[in-house]
């Protein structure tokens, strides 16, 4: 077997994660523009205002966090954790096939089985991350609607929703891929 289809599927499983990480850890969900021209940009972990050119930040912590924030932060964060590991087994598991030392027991079970826990975790991190973004998405626009304030997503949310596709195909690409794989043995 080529190994052509494992190799594309460990860099877009890798894609994914990044992008995991990178909507978890920005402050760019939503912003909003008040009457002064202040624009307040928000995330899972800290608020930011800019006024003219001054930028000032604020972690957000306590009783401050409303419960939506606090599960999409919980969310996306089991999703990049077991997304990370994942992807580091799967790493390994390539690593193996392609050096040929498939004869280590540890590396011949990632070869032939992992193939139906890899995607499971990885079909889990999209669920994960598709709940998170839908809960903070949906409870944002609650609270502006009742306030009448205008916002729009920012980058950190869109990475996320773009992630949700990305980590489909993966998940699906690294299944069939290492079940071949593990086929060919």
């Amino acid at each position: 077997m080529s190994l052509v289809g494992p190799v594309s599927s460990v860099v877009l499983a890798a894609v994914t994660v990044i992008f995991y990480i990178v909507s978890t850890a920005t402050n760019n969900w939503v912003m909003s523009e008040s009457d002064s021209g202040t624009e307040t940009y928000y995330g899972l972990w800290e608020s930011c205002n800019r006024s003219g050119g001054a930028r000032t930040c604020e972690y957000l912590h306590g009783s401050d966090v409303p419960g939506h924030v606090r599960a999409a932060r919980g969310l996306m964060l089991t999703a990049v954790i077991f997304a990370g590991i994942s992807w580091i087994l799967v790493l390994v598991a390539l690593i193996g096939k392609v050096t040929e030392q498939t004869d280590n027991a540890f590396l011949k079970c990632l070869t032939t089985r992992f193939w139906i826990i890899n995607g499971l975790i990885f079909g889990a991190t999209v669920l994960l991350v598709l709940i998170g973004t839908s809960v903070y998405a949906a409870e944002t626009n609650k609270e502006y609607c009742k306030s009448g304030t205008d916002h729009s997503f920012g980058y950190s949310i869109i990475i996320g929703w773009i992630s949700i596709p990305l980590g489909i195909i993966a998940a699906t690409m690294l299944t069939y891929f290492f079940r071949a794989m593990g086929d060919d043995d």
